[in-house]
């Protein structure tokens, strides 16, 4: 939910909204005064981010329907060599 300020701020500072749940999952959270807390996309967690993605590529995990439980984790990339 956003707020009538965090809306116009928004537009004013160029934020698409997909960048306020990108920086609120992977950032940095920094707790600040009147029980708020500020998540913050720093440079050294943005490098870590980019390896991390680098890491994962090509890789899946597959779960329940449920999504409760990871059933198993595979490399595409070999799984498409036997023919899916």
């Amino acid at each position: 939910e956003l707020s009538k300020h965090a809306s116009v701020r928004m537009q004013q500072r160029g934020f698409q909204a997909d960048d306020i749940e990108l920086i609120t999952t992977f950032g940095t959270p920094v707790i600040r005064p009147g029980n708020k807390v500020e998540y913050q996309m720093t440079q050294k967690r943005k490098r870590h981010l980019i390896q991390a993605l680098d890491r994962v590529e090509g890789k899946a995990v597959l779960l329940s329907n449920d999504e409760e439980t990871v059933v198993t984790l595979y490399n595409r990339d070999k799984s498409r060599r036997k023919g899916e």
